[in-house]
């Protein structure tokens, strides 16, 4: 093996580790707002990114 080799294995496993980590974050997003928006009582989809609903919300917990 040379460092060629080594560095594009490395650049790719990296790669895989960022798409699953952003897909993960857009299928959290999406859940929430679906959740929230549409099967909740809510109001619009986009007070999701609100700070006080997420204040509201962990205001139950503490």
């Amino acid at each position: 093996m040379n460092w060629k080799s080594i560095l594009k294995k490395t650049g790719m496993y990296l790669l895989k580790v960022f798409l699953v980590i952003l897909v993960i974050a857009v299928a959290f997003i999406g859940g929430v707002m679906l959740g929230y928006g549409v099967i909740g009582d809510g109001g619009s989809p986009m007070d999701v990114f609100k700070p006080e609903l997420w204040q509201h919300i962990l205001d139950f917990f503490m």
